[in-house]
């Protein structure tokens, strides 16, 4: 292409390419379209290089100017917003703006952080929450223990449970600049929970009460409806206990 009658280069033709086009031009007589068909470029750039080598000594424009604007972030800085995110999957945008001119002293927009996350492939999504107390070496360990167990040999345990809340919806539409309000019962009503234990062949206990499960009603579970299932059998305690 040119630019004020001065010829510039693609910008994905890199230099060490160009002074190769030179040299098969020079020292080797190659023609021009054989040139293009070794670097994989157009015939036109290799013509646009040798002209430029013939008038400036060298495969680029000394007077180009440089295309786009300067960087906001330079590496450090996208290094330090990923960080941010790493720590803090759940910080908000103006957050990470107070964060980048404190710690950073780099003052720039909310749209500007927005473009840049989008760079690092970084997007907004539903957050998915795991128990803090949760001990990873622990379920590590358990893994590496029990991990060559058939599956047929387990058995999975779980609680659920329902009141009148639990078919109210949490998301809505509403005009811009509107609160999205529904007219729903606080009560929660009676609640009903489920205890199923589950193998690979469907359900093989069931409780279903009224009101919260609680130690005692589990342990009542294990023992009356599911221990007598198994008697004489080694019974693992699920990793998600830990």
């Amino acid at each position: 292409m040119t630019v004020g009658n001065k010829f510039t280069m693609a910008p994905h033709t890199s230099q060490e390419l160009r002074e190769k086009m030179v040299l098969w031009h020079e020292e080797q007589g190659r023609e021009p379209s054989e040139i293009a068909n070794l670097a994989g470029c157009s015939l036109r750039a290799v013509y646009s290089v040798l002209q430029l080598h013939r008038e400036f000594g060298q495969v680029t424009n000394p007077y180009a100017q440089p295309r786009g604007g300067a960087r906001v972030f330079n590496m450090g800085d996208m290094n330090y917003l990923s960080s941010l995110i790493d720590a803090n999957p759940v910080i908000y945008l103006d957050e990470i703006q107070d964060s980048l001119a404190q710690t950073r002293n780099v003052d720039v927009s909310i749209s500007t952080i927005s473009h840049a996350l989008q760079s690092l492939a970084v997007t907004n999504k539903q957050v998915s929450t795991t128990a803090l107390e949760r001990n990873e070496l622990l379920r590590a360990v358990w893994q590496a223990e029990h991990g060559d167990i058939p599956m047929e040999y387990c058995v999975w345990l779980d609680e659920a449970s329902v009141d009148d809340h639990t078919n109210q919806r949490a998301q809505g539409w509403a005009a811009v600049g509107r609160a999205c309000v529904r007219r729903a019962a606080f009560i929660r009503g009676q609640r009903f929970s489920v205890l199923p234990a589950l193998s690979i062949d469907g359900i093989i206990a069931l409780d279903i009460f009224e009101g919260s499960v609680n130690k005692e009603r589990f342990t009542q579970f294990l023992r009356q409806d599911l221990v007598s299932l198994f008697a004489g059998c080694y019974i693992l305690i699920p990793f998600d206990s830990f």
